[in-house]
């Protein structure tokens, strides 16, 4: 393994998936890992970009055959990373990235040593003002919403196992996208440099 994988972890509404499609365009050589879920996708989501969308059935294929290397179940679906997105590209010298849930970052922690890895937690403030970007992204029952609380609870115990903490609060995007860009960019210029 001469690569580094990146784990970029948040509650829902941090602001998570709009810093990593800020990464995507302003940091080219990154590898970006597909995981798989079983949840439908979302307006904006396309197939085989951040998600392979597959079926129930599909997703207990892979848990069978040894596919993933973690997965998890949250708000009724499941989401699992593929051994062959993770450990392929490390072992090729590639920085990846890959945005998972504490579950995950738990797993992987004990299968990726910590000289190869960074855990980046993105702090988006106070319950609250999640809560408000949440039901302003997309309509969602007040059931699921609860789930996100609980889950947001959970969620920033987390930001102990993190390496770096990134903060989104409103009105703060750019100097979030500055300051994560920026970690990432050390990291490839290192790992590179090796």
């Amino acid at each position: 393994m001469t690569g580094h994988l990146i784990l970029v972890m948040a509650p829902s509404g941090s602001g998570k998936s709009l810093l990593v499609t800020h990464l995507r365009e302003a940091v080219p050589e990154l590898y970006f890992a597909i995981s798989c879920t079983t949840r439908d996708p979302r307006p904006h989501e396309k197939e085989g970009e951040t998600y392979y969308f597959i079926t129930e059935e599909a997703f207990d294929e892979k848990i069978k055959t040894g596919a993933f290397l973690e997965w998890a179940e949250f708000g009724g679906s499941r989401y699992g990373t593929l051994v062959a997105e993770i450990v392929d590209p490390l072992g090729e010298g590639k920085v990846v990235l890959r945005e998972v849930e504490l579950q995950g970052v738990l797993a992987i922690r004990q299968i990726v040593p910590a000289i190869h890895r960074t855990v980046i937690y993105i702090d988006g403030g106070p319950w609250e003002l999640l809560e408000k970007r949440i039901l302003r992204r997309a309509p969602i029952s007040a059931e699921h919403v609860a789930l996100r609380k609980e889950r947001y609870i959970e969620e920033s115990k987390s930001k102990a196992f993190a390496d770096v903490i990134i903060e989104n609060v409103e009105g703060h995007l750019d100097d979030a996208k500055r300051d994560l860009q920026t970690c990432v960019e050390s990291i490839v210029v290192r790992v590179g440099g090796r």
